[in-house]
């Protein structure tokens, strides 16, 4: 994502990993690179500068010639971000150097795209010449067969008037200009008849196609012209202009297949030549090999009878095998269909009691709350009125105590009901729930930090919100009592329609397959609650290591 901090603290450790083991490694110098534009991501163009240099010795040390513009364009974006735009720009320059006659189009387009832009904005306008003709050419050389009618050369210039403009003087150039070739000028005349249409100058764009098919450009080029003339005349409301367009279309797609049918017919032609002169050699040696084969037929019919009987026992014993073998499938599908009836009623006998613990929990809640909870705020009230009646008690302490488990036993109730069921998540949703629980795990001692993606009050529905509120209780109260741990990180990422949980300490850690053989209730019931939600769970810990649990919900 944007996360440039802990990006850098990842790439610094495949940094020191690297440097451990080989300072030379071809690796490196990316992990320099990447780590060079985070910094500039960041505005500390001190140490971008600092790792530019690394990854230009790395480069230049292992010869990777087709690295080489990586780093001064890098230079370019750290110059641009201190507004030293003259150091900036001959960065650029440096960079597009090294790519001017590359083979790599992508590479060469971008840096190419971004030295047009700085020309156009602080360049001198012969420069900017200069290097928009060679974009002209740059996208001439493409392999898209739409190429021309994607230029995008209207992004250089600030308006549509300042554009057409620009290109009317190129194509005077061109026609003095013998080098440029028919075909540049054609894909200039194609975004200038464009502009003219956007400019609603109609008859100026007719003047250009016109131009185009004069000049006699490739058959593709004649056809690309005669349609947008077709389309111009048809939206002027021009039918007769518009149908003598499409009919030398048509002409011109007829004489184009003409073309490669007549290529076909000679090529077939030399092919039955070829194959009647092949079929009168064939039927000579056929008379020959006739001839010995009288001779040898006797032979061959007794051997042939051989063989096929031969086969024929063969074929038996492979159709017996695979027959066996087709029953002994059948027999595993039968015993695996088994199994999974098995593991699927298991599975619903799960889900029932664990539908049927929830909703015992709520009733739990519910009474202690409404019931228990209500029972001690009227006993809180009625000891008040005593109070008034009788203000000797307190002088015989009787009342302070009184009073001070009253409220006690109030804020217990509170809490086992919370606990059962956080009330939270019906007025805050899922988040609101967890900020809660991590007050109440500082409140236990052990600092907790809390991060929440993508996460809405209404985007988890609140059953599904209350199981994934209890595994994460669970997950964590394990920590508190068990890890020793000094800091608890709890993570939700919501990605599309599924919902990323970790639970991470940094405790004593604990060996998974042992606590499983002992068995512990709690592992147990995370277990229940993940595959109850058809989610993924996965521990990572060993003894003195901390402990991580990875889980993966559908939404």
């Amino acid at each position: 994502g944007n996360n440039y901090v802990t990006a850098n603290q990842y790439l610094k450790i495949c940094e020191k990993h690297f440097l451990a083991h080989d300072n030379k490694n071809d690796k490196l110098g990316s992990i320099f690179n990447q780590l060079s534009g985070n910094y500039i991501s960041l505005g500390k163009i001190d140490s971008a500068l600092f790792y530019i240099n690394l990854a230009d010795d790395n480069y230049k040390s292992l010869g990777k010639t087709g690295e080489y513009w990586k780093t001064p364009y890098n230079r370019y974006l750290a110059f641009l971000s201190l507004k030293d735009f003259e150091r900036a720009d001959k960065a650029l320059l440096e960079s597009y150097g090294f790519l001017k006659n590359s083979s790599s189009r992508m590479d060469r387009g971008f840096v190419l795209h971004s030295l047009l832009l700085a020309l156009k904005n602080r360049g001198s306008k012969e420069d900017f010449i200069t290097y928009f003709d060679e974009f002209l050419r740059f996208k001439k050389d493409g392999k898209a067969s739409l190429d021309a009618l994607h230029l995008g050369l209207d992004k250089f210039f600030d308006n549509n008037e300042e554009a057409t403009r620009v290109l009317e003087e190129r194509l005077r150039l061109m026609e003095k200009d013998s080098l440029m070739g028919t075909n540049v000028k054609d894909l200039t005349r194609m975004q200038l008849a464009e502009n003219y249409i956007n400019s609603k100058e109609y008859k100026k764009a007719n003047e250009q196609y016109d131009l185009i098919k004069k000049e006699g450009t490739n058959t593709q080029g004649q056809k690309n012209v005669l349609l947008e003339q077709y389309n111009l005349n048809k939206n002027l409301n021009q039918p007769k202009a518009a149908y003598s367009s499409i009919e030398e279309y048509i002409t011109l797609q007829d004489s184009t297949y003409k073309q490669l049918l007549d290529k076909q017919i000679a090529e077939f032609e030399v092919k039955f030549d070829t194959k009647e002169k092949e079929e009168r050699i064939l039927k000579q040696n056929l008379q020959l090999a006739q001839n010995k084969t009288a001779q040898r037929t006797t032979i061959g019919i007794g051997g042939l009878l051989a063989l096929a009987l031969l086969s024929g026992l063969l074929l038996f014993k492979r159709r017996l095998e695979h027959q066996k073998e087709i029953n002994k499938k059948d027999m595993e599908i039968k015993s695996q269909k088994i199994i999974e009836l098995e593991q699927k009623n298991k599975l619903l006998s799960l889900n029932a009691m664990i539908e049927g613990q929830e909703s015992e929990r709520m009733r739990i809640a519910q009474d202690l709350h409404d019931g228990l909870g209500g029972l001690l705020t009227t006993v809180k009230a009625h000891f008040n009125t005593i109070q008034k009646e009788i203000e000797n008690i307190k002088n015989i302490n009787v009342y302070d105590k009184t009073n001070q488990l009253i409220d006690e036993a109030c804020v217990e109730v509170r809490r086992i009901a919370h606990d059962m069921v956080p009330y939270s998540i019906k007025i805050s949703g899922l988040a609101g729930a967890l900020e809660d629980l991590k007050q109440n795990i500082e409140t236990r001692g052990l600092p907790c930090e809390l991060d929440i993606h993508n996460i809405t009050q209404d985007s988890i529905p609140e059953q599904k919100a209350n199981m994934i509120f209890r595994l994460i209780q669970e997950i964590s109260n394990n920590a508190v009592k068990h890890a020793q741990a000094s800091h608890l990180l709890i993570q939700l990422i919501r990605r599309d329609d599924r919902l990323n949980i970790l639970v991470e300490d940094n405790g004593t850690g604990f060996d998974h397959n042992n606590a499983l053989s002992k068995n512990g209730m709690g592992l147990k019931s995370i277990d229940s609650r993940v595959n109850y939600l058809s989610g993924k769970l996965n521990y990572d810990s060993s003894t003195g290591h901390g402990t991580t649990v990875n889980i993966e919900i559908p939404i």
